[in-house]
């Protein structure tokens, strides 16, 4: 571009303000040479422009520093869960239930609880992104506590039946802490011999969506 030509643009930028395109690109280190030798001769010569990009200064800072607060987090929350509907969250957790049970049957056709010390963890299954993970535990009484745990909010509600030889129950997933979480106590008794005969399945909600 000729100098004749800068010139010109410099000069018609004293009459033009600027926009809010071009401020918050100043403001960025955006522009290139020519647009911020506009952008700073109109601010040189403006009463306005220079007041405006002070505000959009202010304003960046505030939204660096502000703290989240727990209505903002539920906000979020509320807002995330209606993006992604309800039943494919549903599925989702039925996929991973499955993949848990078919590695609790795989890993109790070849091992046994026999040799497990009181307190001891016997199985855990983590799904490869961490979203759920469940874990069995020999208890000091020989009864059996099984661990259920996510960082999923939005699977908070849904209701799992678990069944271990005669043993079944059902469970709901709650809210502990950043995530849900659930946990079944199989009493000694109640502990069969073949821990193969497993099952876990994702029930139906019993409102027609997965409480939030």
């Amino acid at each position: 571009m000729a100098r004749k030509d800068i010139g010109e643009l410099l000069e018609s930028a004293k009459l033009k303000h600027l926009s809010e395109t071009m401020l918050v690109s100043y403001q960025e280190n955006k522009l290139d040479k020519i647009q911020r030798a506009i952008a700073e001769r109109h601010l040189q010569d403006c009463v306005i422009c220079p007041r405006r990009l002070a505000f959009l200064k202010s304003e960046a800072e505030a939204v660096a520093n502000y703290e989240l607060t727990d209505e903002d987090h539920a906000a979020n929350e509320k807002f995330v869960s209606g993006l992604k509907p309800k039943k494919k969250a549903r599925d989702y957790v039925a996929s991973l239930i499955k993949d848990a049970e078919e590695a609790w049957i795989l890993s109790f056709s070849r091992l046994a609880t026999r040799g497990a010390g009181d307190g001891d963890e016997v199985w855990r299954y983590k799904s490869k992104r961490g979203a759920l993970t469940i874990w069995a535990i020999l208890e000091k009484n020989a009864s059996l506590t099984v661990h259920f745990s996510s960082p999923k909010l939005v699977w908070e509600g849904v209701r799992i039946r678990f069944q271990l030889g005669t043993f079944s129950k059902e469970i709901t997933l709650n809210r502990e802490g950043d995530g849900v979480a659930a946990k079944i106590k199989i009493p000694r008794a109640k502990r069969p011999k073949k821990m193969k005969k497993f099952s876990i399945e994702v029930l139906p909600e019993i409102s027609g969506k997965i409480k939030k």
